[in-house]
């Protein structure tokens, strides 16, 4: 993990008692290094795993720091410090340089002030809190609240965002005052002046490309395959010890057939039980293309644990779902310097709208129904939160939202696509990327320029519905297409099925019949739904952790409205939805209650 607080302030002795406060704080977990630097007003701490990429500088030219690897698109290797702070000085504000890889860099001069950005997606979580000559700048906004001058007044427009769309939007968080720094956007501040957020680039801007109408979706293909493949050349390095994350669908797979492809074997790390339809699937990976795998179980007794550091972390940033990988860092921390990973690139690379079933006009407001699944509905949310203090926040709220959808693109899939990834997917999903920093540093292919260029300017017909993504799997790597496929799902067919896998299917029919019969009797053996699942032994510890704080957030709320969506741990949650999409707003109003121990 890299977990860092960054504070400008010309008080010595206030920032000096701020500094020795905080330092303590930093590393949630044990055994992670600290270090820092420090010039003139300017300080920065961090907390980090002892393998993790970090460079850094400061002497009378100012400081930089880089936590993570942050590659430029014409070279293979990261830039290190000592050229971040170079190429900061000689670009102009407003034409920063922005880097491939999973990353937070942070540059300072005396004269200049200070410039800080992320990776291409905005994955690797920065807030930043600046009044008059201060700046307090983070990975968590947790450390802020430690500053003697830090208003920690609540939010309630950030509050609504979340309740809506389970993740921040527009930046706004629990906090007034406190932002999250947006995708493809540097911060850049001097003492006595607002702070700016510069766009860096348009990212997902297909226009750096012209596709010919003329090429064919084979030689599009062509075009996909080559740009992902340089993308792991670049990230991953030859020679080195690499892990992969290693599910039973089809993200991982295709990245490890194109591993495969270039020779790298790494060892693998799937998560779930033995008996998950999910590992069965990944081991049939493992087993035909020769890896290492390790099955890693997060225990449901640690899930109230994990929701601590989750809700001190990240403050709901991501919203309330992803406990568990809080739980990850004991196993990464003893498993490879460097994790690949698939986070996103369903959706990038795939055009996997989760919710573009909900019509084949994907208008603003199908759009606006499947996403807000995740939450609660506005016109629960009209019954839940006090006038008094919401006003007509929801209303404006979806206003916002509407006119942010609308500004993406004139195509209605673009529109969608856009706003999942730099939304929903931005948040759920690539919240694990910081998350798996405290053990073994994140590769994330997708977090290149290149390759999201091309993704946003191939046609809609070519990635939707994930066909380049299946077709790429079944051209290059057919023998990886052949074998069974998680859905989540009891559905396990391989995508190219032959005579033998056909026989085969018909097995796993039988099977599927038998798991249901096993789901009757409370066995749950698809992955997510058993982890998701609000009424398990680890949500219901954490539902009995939070239930204490229930009357601090009833200020907030309708109490017989929340009592029915959230009632005492005694009863179980009952929802007419999906278990997994249905239930994440009311987790989230769960993540509100031990978020308001220390907050409200």
């Amino acid at each position: 993990m890299a977990n860092f607080i960054v504070v400008v302030d010309p008080d010595a002795e206030r920032r000096s008692q701020f500094i020795n406060y905080t330092k303590p704080l930093l590393p949630p977990v044990d055994g992670l290094i600290t270090n820092s630097c420090t010039i003139e007003n300017f300080h920065a701490s961090w907390a980090a795993s002892k393998s993790a990429p970090i460079s850094w500088v400061t002497d009378g030219e100012g400081a930089a720091i880089i936590w993570g690897d942050a590659i430029p698109s014409h070279q293979s290797h990261p830039l290190d410090s000592q050229a971040l702070r170079l190429l900061s000085k000689e670009s102009s504000p407003t034409v920063l340089p922005a880097f491939d890889g999973f990353y937070a860099a942070v540059t300072y001069h005396p004269d200049l002030g200070l410039t800080v950005s992320a990776d291409h997606l905005g994955l690797f979580p920065i807030y930043y809190y600046i009044t008059a000559d201060i700046a307090l700048i983070a990975s968590t906004p947790e450390l802020f609240r430690h500053h003697p001058l830090f208003d920690h007044t609540f939010n309630p427009v950030g509050l609504v965002g979340i309740l809506l769309t389970n993740c921040l939007f527009e930046g706004q968080t629990l906090w007034k005052n406190v932002q999250r720094l947006a995708a493809t956007h540097a911060l850049i501040w001097k003492p006595g002046t607002n702070p700016q957020q510069i766009q860096q680039h348009k990212l997902l801007d297909g226009g750096q490309f012209k596709f010919d109408d003329s090429l064919s979706f084979s030689e599009q293909l062509d075009i996909l395959d080559q740009a992902l493949d340089k993308s792991l050349t670049r990230q991953v390095p030859a020679g080195k010890q690499h892990g992969l994350l290693l599910s039973g669908g089809l993200d991982s797979r295709m990245l490890a057939g194109f591993l495969h492809r270039q020779g790298i074997k790494p060892k693998t790390l799937s998560l779930g039980k033995r008996s998950d339809i999910e590992i069965e699937c990944a081991l049939s990976v493992v087993r035909q293309l020769g890896l290492e795998n390790q099955i890693v179980a997060i225990s449901e007794q640690q899930y109230p644990a994990y929701a601590d550091l989750l809700v001190k972390c990240e403050h709901l940033a991501n919203g309330f779902n992803w406990v568990m990988n809080w739980g990850l860092e004991p196993h990464l921390n003893h498993f490879t310097p460097k994790v690949i990973n698939g986070y996103l690139m369903d959706l990038v690379l795939g055009g996997k709208i989760p919710y573009a079933s909900v019509s084949d006009n994907l208008s603003f407001d199908n759009f606006f129904q499947g996403m807000n699944s995740w939450g609660l509905s506005p016109k629960l949310l009209e019954k839940l939160l006090r006038k008094e203090i919401f006003g007509e926040l929801v209303e404006k709220t979806i206003a916002q939202i509407k006119t942010v959808y609308e500004s993406y693109s004139e195509l209605d899939f673009r529109k969608a696509w856009y706003f999942e990834i730099y939304h929903r997917q931005r948040f759920h999903v690539g919240s694990a990327g910081w998350q798996l920093c405290f053990g073994s540093w994140p590769i994330i292919p997708i977090l290149d320029r290149q390759l999201l260029a091309i993704t946003a300017a191939l046609p809609e017909e070519t990635i939707a519905k994930r066909k380049a993504q299946i077709e790429l799997v079944c051209t290059r790597f057919p023998q990886l297409a052949k074998l069974p496929l998680d859905r989540n799902s009891f559905n396990i067919e391989p995508l190219l099925p032959t005579k033998s896998r056909q026989q085969l299917a018909r097995l796993f029919n039988l099977q599927r019949r038998w798991r249901k019969r096993q789901q009757r009797l409370g066995y749950e053996r698809r992955y997510y739904y058993r982890i998701y699942d609000i009424n398990n032994a680890g949500w219901q510890g954490i539902r009995q952790q939070a239930e204490p704080y229930r009357e601090k957030i009833e200020h907030l709320f309708n109490p017989e409205v929340l009592n029915e969506l959230l009632p005492t741990p005694n009863l179980p949650v009952q929802s007419s939805k999906d278990s997994i999409v249905g239930v994440s707003g009311i987790k989230a109003l769960l993540g509100l209650m031990l978020w308001s121990k220390e907050n409200l």
